[in-house]
């Protein structure tokens, strides 16, 4: 039984890595333990969203595994050639996420509070986005630089919440929680990468400066943290969308290995 106390959960960026949310909280609700306070982060603002929506998450990982193969892919992507703002146009990828995002969704339809870290593209400030529309607030978490537009809400234009907090576990504290359930995708051990290219050495670069910050942020939280970390077997691009149906098989994987771990620190509390 799970005892009176409440339980975050911090749901990081990492692109198409974080598709093991989905993995994460299929195991996470199997086993009955109840989220109280969620937060997420560029892809983890998707994940995070559907689910503190409601939405049925087997429905939409059955959706998306229709897009397992590159040839599907391709048909979200937008190539913008001509404006000198980003690679990708970003329409398609976000009209693919109005699927399941419903375009009128406000923060207020959540059936647990739920808020999202965006960056403030002026100030270079965290931005926390929890009241409008979730799904221009999804658009701004996830809005990669360069590869996506920088979105604009209101007078301001917002950029991937993963450039100042890739893996939320202070915000998710701040919240409320006794303890927080943090899944982080950008952490990780030394990595063997054979004959790097311009994009993979980018995005590496951007991984690596990111999981500074998550130490950080973790540093500042403390002992009340549980942390999910996915093995991506080496994966480094955050673009493999062709790994779909892996991604969250090793969400599953990773959660399913932390539950003792999880029991036990909320029998301590």
């Amino acid at each position: 039984m799970q005892k009176n106390i409440k339980i975050g959960l911090a749901l990081g960026g990492g692109g198409a890595r974080g598709l093991a949310h989905l993995g994460v909280l299929k195991v996470l609700n199997r086993e009955g333990i109840k989220i109280d306070y969620i937060c997420g982060v560029s892809m983890g603002s998707i994940i995070g969203a559907l689910f503190a929506l409601g939405l049925d998450l087997a429905a939409i990982e059955k959706e998306i595994l229709k897009y397992n193969k590159k040839t599907k892919i391709m048909q979200i992507a937008d190539i913008d050639f001509f404006s000198r703002k980003s690679i990708l146009k970003g329409v398609k990828p976000y009209q693919f996420i109005e699927k399941f995002i419903y375009s009128e969704a406000q923060f207020t339809d959540t059936i647990v509070p739920f808020s999202i870290v965006a960056t403030d593209l002026n100030t270079g400030d965290e931005a926390i986005l929890k009241e409008g529309n979730i799904l221009e607030a999804v658009k701004a978490s996830s809005c990669v630089p360069g590869i996506f537009p920088p979105v604009k809400i209101g007078t301001d234009y917002y950029i991937d919440g993963g450039v100042v907090n890739p893996t939320p576990v202070d915000v998710v504290s701040e919240m409320g929680a006794d303890l927080v359930i943090a899944v982080d995708l950008v952490v990780k051990k030394k990595e063997d990468i054979e004959n790097p290219n311009f994009f993979n050495t980018l995005m590496r670069s951007y991984d690596i400066i990111r999981a500074q910050a998550v130490k950080f942020k973790m540093s500042q939280v403390g002992d009340s943290i549980v942390l999910i970390k996915p093995d991506m077997g080496g994966i480094v691009d955050s673009f493999k969308f062709d790994n779909m149906d892996r991604f969250i098989k090793v969400g599953e994987e990773a959660a399913e290995a932390m539950l003792p771990e999880i029991r036990k620190r909320i029998s301590e509390i």
